[in-house]
């Protein structure tokens, strides 16, 4: 019924396609080997990301000004060079550990999974992240979409229900005909409340924001192989 139903495919990325951990980790791995140190290169990795969803959100209240998460990534970096000083970031450092994000790999089951649903849907991105990080990662990782919407120029962010709603008006489809894949049952739960319909795939790593009950959504993959087998068999 899914497939008759559906027109749109929509994409959370970070953690769902890309795997941040393994790029950041690798990043300030070599940072430290580079100065000798010793760092908890996942700790760092995951204070990064947790403190990004942080400050997005004070974006989203109105506390902070406008901003991509380019520039949140690099205004967390400036916190996290205070909490580990034996990295010794220099202002370059930092430029260039930011750019961790416009490398990020994909799980390797993605790529002819997102060939073969394309065959069948529009499939598109809908990510928090910045429009350069998603086209610069899809590019190092040899993967295409038909779109690409990056909430930085949708006006509002995910999980506000305009950013899934906007995006479904986009790629000319309704909410009823648009599809929310990701690892994340709260952005999942959230589309759900926008009026689009919901696929799961389960995590390949631990992720944040990756618990939660998954029984309401349509679609519960075990993995990227097994989405495109339900949705387009």
């Amino acid at each position: 019924m899914i497939k008759g139903e559906v027109k749109a495919l929509v994409f959370d990325v970070g953690g769902s396609i890309f795997d941040w951990q393994t790029a950041t980790q690798t990043a300030v791995a070599t940072i430290a080997k580079s100065r000798n140190v010793e760092v908890d290169d996942r700790a760092f990795a995951f204070d990064w990301r947790r403190r990004m969803f942080e400050t997005l959100g004070e974006v989203r209240s109105g506390a902070l000004s406008w901003r991509n998460a380019d520039q949140i990534h690099r205004d967390v970096l400036d916190e996290l060079a205070e909490k580990y000083p034996a990295l010794e970031l220099s202002i370059d450092d930092r430029d260039e550990l930011n750019q961790a994000w416009h490398k990020m790999d994909v799980w390797e089951d993605v790529p002819a999974a997102l060939s073969e649903l394309r065959n069948h849907y529009i499939v598109a991105i809908l990510t928090v992240l910045s429009l350069s990080i998603v086209v610069d990662s899809s590019k190092h990782a040899g993967i295409d979409w038909d779109a690409y919407l990056s909430c930085e120029f949708l006006g509002t962010y995910k999980p506000e229900p305009e950013a899934y709603q906007y995006a479904a008006r986009l790629l000319n489809a309704s909410p009823e005909e648009t599809m929310m894949i990701a690892v994340h049952p709260p952005d999942l739960l959230a589309a759900q409340r926008a009026g689009l319909r919901t696929g799961y795939v389960v995590p390949k790593l631990e992720e944040m924001g990756s618990q939660g009950e998954t029984s309401s959504f349509d679609i519960v993959a075990e993995n990227y192989s097994h989405l495109a087998q339900l949705l387009c068999g």
